[in-house]
């Protein structure tokens, strides 16, 4: 590859003092491009990999991640909302089973009425998860499914893909049409 210098084709004398200045400046420009093409070719001859050493480049450390600030519209968004603690539905639902056992226990009641008691006690419990299990449904069908709306999208009307009807000030004033900007009257 040539050297820059070598490819400048500026004659040695100038003609003046700004042709000088100009020359000057172009020979300047030609030995820093040469030593930059120099410095680019030792680095992609280079085995290492960048950055060598922890002097070697500021910023290029792994141990420390790098800080950014949040942007302000971020700052800008309300905070989340605090959530409820989830429920433990298992283990109400087992000691509620429980305390309808011991109820049927204490009341001394029939093995054929307590039998009855904890069949209907599950079908609560059964009914409860049912209930969940399809509310947390609902609300991942909500989030997650696309949204549809109500009524004709853009797709049915034609007038949005149809191209602009072009008015130029030419046809404006040969209808006669006033155009100009008024501020509204004053008040009274």
């Amino acid at each position: 590859m040539a050297d820059a210098s070598e490819t400048t084709q500026v004659s040695h004398e100038p003609a003046d003092a700004e042709s000088a200045e100009l020359l000057s400046a172009v020979r300047a420009l030609s030995a820093e491009v040469g030593g930059l093409k120099s410095e680019l070719q030792a680095l992609r001859t280079q085995t290492r990999a960048l950055p060598a050493g922890a002097g070697d480049a500021p910023g290029w450390d792994d141990g420390v991640p790098a800080r950014r600030g949040t942007p302000p519209w971020v700052r800008s968004l309300d905070t989340p909302a605090v959530r409820r603690p989830a429920i433990p539905r298992l283990f109400l639902e087992i000691v509620f089973l429980v305390a309808v056992a011991v109820g049927a226990a204490v009341a001394k009641l029939d093995a054929l009425v307590v039998a009855a008691v904890m069949a209907g006690a599950w079908l609560l419990v059964a009914l409860s998860e049912w209930t969940a299990a399809r509310a947390a449904r609902l609300r991942e069908e909500a989030v997650y499914t696309q949204f549809t709306g109500r009524g004709s999208g853009f797709a049915d009307d034609p007038s949005w893909f149809a191209p602009p009807v072009e008015r130029t000030a030419l046809a404006v004033a040969e209808s006669g049409e006033d155009t100009a900007a008024r501020l509204p009257p004053p008040p009274g």
